[in-house]
């Protein structure tokens, strides 16, 4: 697997090198071909992502878009990373990449038993890359 990190917003830049790092970690980490795409955006892009696709208007920490099956570019899906609310936040830079890229992979939290499941996840990844 390979993920990209593309910084956006002017005020994420400064975040990629240190994102860029822990996803090589990750993707060693990750039995899967295909190619994950890390945006770092700022505030008023992800609000605006978090509008139209959640229906929020407010600004949130990560969100995950898998990809469309059988993309001829092996693309798996998109995450977008808010590094300057996360930190502003006091929450885990790492925490959020596991987690967005997790949702790629198919984990989800909607129900107890996938909730346990995609916890344990994070937690190898993060003992792994932190």
């Amino acid at each position: 697997m390979e993920i990209k990190v593309i910084a956006v917003d002017k005020g994420a830049e400064k975040f990629r090198p240190l994102i860029a790092g822990k996803s090589k970690k990750l993707c060693r980490l990750i039995r899967k071909n295909g190619v994950v795409e890390v945006y770092l955006i700022a505030g008023n892009r992800m609000r605006m992502l978090n509008r139209k696709f959640r229906g929020k208007n407010k600004d949130t920490n990560v969100l995950s878009f898998v990809g469309p099956k059988n993309f001829p570019d092996k693309t798996l899906g998109e995450v977008y990373l808010n590094p300057i609310f996360i930190r502003k936040n006091k929450q885990d830079l790492d925490l959020m990449l596991a987690h967005g890229v997790l949702h790629i992979l198919g984990y989800d939290h909607t129900r107890k038993s996938d909730k346990i499941k995609m916890e344990a996840k994070e937690d190898e990844f993060l003992s792994k890359i932190s």
